[in-house]
């Protein structure tokens, strides 16, 4: 008699243990599916994924920084770390930058580069053609790298040479640089070197690629639509062609490039304050 109270006790109380598991089991799944997104990320349903190359296993987070590094490499630094890093470039274009030296009572000038580029680049001949001063600047359709960067303006005209110069302004100049990269996962690299420093940086191509990745988690490879999901509302939108180019530089530093609204360029370069 004593054996079997105590079985059923036994049996009560395994009953109630694996009760109590199936509870706890149940409350923990349910959290995990009422988890939010990590706190500093950008929450991106699956919907404004869908179409990029690699939509999943991915974060994104806001644009609260400007951007400084593309391609392994940030902005300002020596261009040795260029070399370092991927070698002897694929073609070299060397020009002049000419800026007005500072002075109190004049405001800078952005650089004119009178130099043509190459003929090519990684959207082929029809962006690189007509009046584009380089080819990281061809990429994006620039007429002038330093445009739509804050307190930039157009490039002087021949005439203005022959304007009086302010007293105390002298013109400066110095030797531009473009390294330019061509991989064999095809995607390009170019680097625009300003004295011995890295003062631009445009990756192009189909993607994807890990290190065409921006602070915002946005590479090549991606929509139209997740870039403007994550990063918000462009600063202004242009064609060039058959390309979108859609400006962030005012907030983040950089320009984004889209063929058929896929992310197929990204530049970014240092303002021309930071030039002077």
């Amino acid at each position: 008699m004593m054996l079997r109270k105590y079985g059923i006790s036994t049996l009560r109380t395994g009953l109630g243990v694996a009760l109590s598991l199936a509870l706890l089991t149940t409350c923990a799944t349910a959290q995990k599916k009422a988890a939010k997104p990590t706190p500093g990320t950008v929450n991106v349903p699956a919907n404004i994924r869908q179409g990029s190359l690699v939509t999943t296993g991915r974060a994104f987070y806001p644009p609260k920084l400007p951007e400084d590094m593309l391609a392994g490499i940030r902005l300002g630094r020596q261009a040795k770390e260029v070399l370092n890093k991927w070698g002897n470039p694929s073609r070299i274009t060397v020009g002049t930058v000419r800026s007005q030296g500072a002075d109190q009572n004049v405001s800078p000038v952005i650089p004119n580069i009178p130099y043509a580029p190459p003929q090519g680049g990684a959207f082929g001949a029809g962006l690189t053609t007509g009046g584009i001063i380089n080819p990281a600047a061809a990429l994006l359709a620039i007429q002038n790298p330093a445009l739509g960067l804050p307190g930039a303006q157009a490039s002087p005209s021949p005439e203005s040479d022959l304007e009086p110069k302010p007293a105390g302004a002298p013109t400066i100049t110095s030797e531009e640089v473009t390294w330019t990269y061509d991989l064999q996962n095809g995607i390009t690299i170019e680097f625009i070197i300003t004295d011995g420093l890295v003062t631009q940086i445009t990756v192009g191509g189909e993607g994807p690629w890990g290190l065409s990745k921006t602070r915002t988690g946005i590479q090549l490879g991606d929509t139209y639509k997740l870039v403007l999901w994550v990063c918000g509302y462009p600063e202004n939108q242009k064609y060039a062609g058959r390309f979108l180019r859609a400006s962030y530089v005012d907030k983040s530093r950089v320009l984004y490039t889209f063929l058929n609204k896929k992310l197929v360029g990204v530049t970014i370069a240092m303002v021309p304050s930071e030039l002077m």
